[in-house]
């Protein structure tokens, strides 16, 4: 009864301080009769003998700082602010009730945890009523309502009606604007990424190729407006890209109404658009290239979604972005470097948070005849290591080039250990 008592009071301890923004504690099971004595030994960081402070903390009925290299005496009730790493500490109070603690089914009002080595085999038990784990937190509203925000909102929704004067340019331009403005705001952000309709209509502006817009400078454009403001509403934002993720499903098979000329689905707009298709050194290939970089940063957010990523690898999009790579016209330097961190930080480089496993799918490299022949297998995952290859010895080498091969070397050999870890997830 007692080792099982305390287990789950500790496992209880363990589940109050991730849910809670701020953690209480007492430095030992009994409180001290009166505040410990200093020590007279002092703790100077500087000359001025006004900036010292005692070695051993000397507490009193109320909260108190405490440096980081002093002694905490037992008996103390001490504070721990989760989100600065502040300690705080005071005399302890056994009347005193610890408001982390209400409403869950504990019969004292502090818990005191001892050190334990964890155990392979142990299950957390986590107590009834337990608020649960989140990570990010609540996103809170502002206090006062932004009717510029729902207004924009609308006004962008109303862009994706056929009628090309259901919204006037104008007021088009300015909803954008104030979107982009208020998109990097963890709030707006998740407003908008729960919106299906909002989504819908941003996706359409982002991929329509309107040559009036071309006309524009870059930053009063429509489809640069839009990407910026889809990629600033999920980078960072896990809450906003957990609510894009409810409806992709059904938002990447509709089309775009008011964009005659593409009636193909927003999937194939987003993940096939991306393989380049006009001639080398045309006048075309400044303009795809131009498009490439909304849709890549975009993208960019999009893929930290194991749902999306694995929608995006069905639909051939890693021999899209090889493709992008061996484009050698100038106009791609910028896409190829953002093609080779976008596939290093999704799949390759764990330390940037990529999910090892997931790609490459294979331990097997394809032979050098197959992928310097140039027909459809050249593009396959095993020639990926030829043609990075191929660029890293090129006279003008770029910088991604050779980091890119090697982290895709390392984790083609460690395959069958990544993919376990995937497993795991």
């Amino acid at each position: 009864m007692g080792h099982s008592y305390t287990h789950i009071m500790k496992r209880l301890a363990v589940a109050t301080l991730v849910a809670s923004s701020a953690l209480s504690f007492t430095h030992a099971s009994s409180p001290p009769s009166e505040s410990p004595s200093a020590e007279t030994e002092l703790i100077c960081h500087t000359d001025n003998p006004a900036e010292c402070y005692p070695k051993v903390f000397s507490a009193t009925e109320d909260f108190q700082p405490v440096h980081d290299d002093q002694d905490l005496p037992p008996g103390l009730h001490v504070q721990l602010d989760i989100q600065t790493g502040q300690k705080q500490a005071k005399l302890y109070n056994p009347a005193e009730q610890n408001p982390a603690l209400e409403g869950l089914p504990v019969d004292r009002s502090v818990v005191v945890v001892d050190p334990e080595t964890p155990h392979d085999d142990d299950q957390p038990q986590i107590p009834p009523g337990a608020p649960a784990y989140e990570p990010v937190g609540v996103v809170k509203a502002p206090k006062e309502k932004n009717e510029g925000f729902i207004s924009a909102l609308e006004t962008v929704k109303k862009s994706l009606e056929a009628n090309s004067n259901a919204v006037n340019p104008d007021d088009l331009d300015k909803a954008l604007e104030d979107l982009e403005d208020l998109s990097h705001d963890i709030y707006y952000g998740l407003q908008i990424a729960s919106d299906t309709d909002a989504l819908h209509s941003l996706l359409c502006l982002l991929t329509a190729r309107d040559a009036a817009q071309a006309q524009r400078p870059l930053s009063q454009r429509t489809d640069f407006l839009a990407s910026a403001i889809l990629a600033s509403s999920i980078r960072n934002n896990k809450p906003a890209l957990r609510a894009v993720e409810q409806s992709w499903d059904s938002l990447v098979e509709k089309q775009c109404p008011s964009n005659k000329a593409s009636p193909n689905s927003l999937k194939s707009e987003l993940f096939s658009a991306l393989q380049p298709t006009t001639t080398p050194g045309s006048a075309e290939e400044s303009a795809e290239a131009y498009a490439t970089r909304l849709n890549l940063a975009v993208l960019d957010g999009l893929l930290k979604s194991p749902q999306i990523t694995a929608q995006f690898l069905a639909h051939d999009g890693m021999r899209h972005l090889l493709r992008i790579l061996q484009r050698a016209d100038p106009v791609w330097d910028a896409r190829k470097a953002k093609v080779a961190r976008i596939v290093s930080d999704i799949f390759l480089d764990e330390d940037v948070g990529a999910v090892l496993g997931v790609w490459p799918t294979s331990t097997s490299v394809a032979e050098a005849s197959v992928c310097e022949a140039g027909g459809p297998d050249s593009l396959e995952e095993g020639c990926w290591e030829y043609h990075l290859e191929v660029i890293s010895q090129g006279p003008e080498a770029p910088g991604w080039s050779q980091p890119l091969l090697d982290l895709l070397r390392r984790r083609r050999a460690e395959k069958p250990a990544a993919q376990h870890r995937r497993d795991e997830l």
